[in-house]
């Protein structure tokens, strides 16, 4: 899903405006961060800060959904059929092959425990509590996708409302999930808590940027530094809290979004190619690491650390690059082909990577 500053139009494509190219090379990192954090796990909990690379998408995620679906030309049901066809297949795909694993090779990955049910709900990206009493699907990192399909599913009714509406709607919308975890406490757990507020977080900082309300670069990187101080400072310090995991891990994760963004127009300061390749790869990465750690994980061994965390993610970047390329991309493609739905192919060809 690359960050480009486009609308939605089915008519006549307006040009593209440049690749967000600090936000992307961001995508990269915090799936970089994702894959060690899940590396470190197979030996211990010491790189446990990693994880904060999912409040990192989930700002992301906020600015770039409301960056390419609002848009005059947004309609519900284009942008419905266009995040379901960016996010579903590969998914769908990813949890299969974790499916015939744990049917064929049931100790690769022990903590995946089928059953219909389980396999249901989670390629419906329903968040539930699995066989083992957790509350992750089939493809355990998938728990994140539940938060996304909630935000999706929240902006695309949003989208029927008029446009100068939206961004107070959809704040409300979100702030009444939230309200409703806290009446209902296994609704909480499953995702209807203050994690949704870091879509909120991104969503604000992207309208702000469509506001003109820019950040002066030099306020931007400083914002950005300290947002990756706070997160080195808990990482060494052991502080860490689950509850109030939306503030210790989304302030600083909205904190460097914004940092990101506010650096986009300084021409002579641009990110590693390397973070770039990874950004683009970062939800395939995603998907992939799971699966590619574990095979690490019984053909290195863990006795090593030093020598197994470096082979699980040097694999699963690998995996990620070349199922973005041969396996992510084209699912993407075709199903946008797909004649007589809600994408017309003018739409496909204008905003292709979004």
């Amino acid at each position: 899903m690359t960050v480009r500053s486009v609308g939605m139009s089915a008519v006549a494509p307006k040009p593209r405006a440049p690749t967000l190219q600090w936000l992307q090379a961001l995508r990269g990192l915090a799936a970089l961060s994702v894959v060690t954090y899940h590396a470190f796990q197979w030996i211990d909990d010491r790189f446990w800060v990693g994880a904060a690379g999912v409040d990192l998408f989930f700002v992301i995620s906020g600015f770039i959904i409301w960056t390419v679906g609002s848009g005059e030309e947004a309609t519900p049901g284009v942008f419905f059929w266009r995040r379901l066809t960016r996010v579903a297949p590969a998914y769908w795909l990813a949890t299969g092959v974790v499916i015939a694993i744990a049917t064929l090779w049931p100790t690769l990955m022990r903590q995946v425990t089928l059953s219909p049910a389980h396999i249901a709900l989670s390629l419906a990206f329903v968040q539930h509590i699995d066989p083992r009493g957790l509350p992750f699907p089939v493809l355990p990192p998938g728990w994140s996708l539940d938060y996304e399909a909630v935000f999706y599913g929240l902006f695309t009714l949003v989208l029927f409302a008029p446009r100068d509406a939206r961004f107070r709607l959809l704040l409300a919308a979100l702030g009444g999930v939230i309200v409703f975890g806290v009446l209902d406490p296994p609704a909480y757990y499953l995702g209807a808590n203050m994690m949704l507020l870091q879509f909120g977080a991104g969503a604000w900082l992207a309208r702000r940027r469509q506001l003109g309300r820019r950040i002066l670069p030099e306020i931007g990187a400083a914002l950005a530094a300290i947002g990756f101080v706070l997160l080195a400072v808990q990482g060494l310090t052991g502080l860490r809290s689950d509850l109030w995991r939306p503030l210790l891990w989304g302030v600083p994760a909205a904190m460097i979004v914004a940092g990101a963004v506010a650096l986009e127009p300084v021409q002579t300061l641009r990110p590693p190619a390397v973070l770039l390749r990874l950004g683009d790869a970062s939800y395939a990465i995603y998907l992939c690491h799971f699966i590619s750690v574990a095979l690490a994980a019984r053909l290195i061994g863990v006795a090593s650390p030093w020598l197994f965390v470096p082979g699980a993610v040097a694999l699963s970047l690998a995996a990620g690059l070349v199922a973005h390329r041969w396996i992510e991309q084209p699912l993407i493609a075709a199903c946008r082909a797909i004649p007589g739905l809600l994408a017309p192919k003018s739409l496909g060809r204008a905003a292709a990577k979004s």
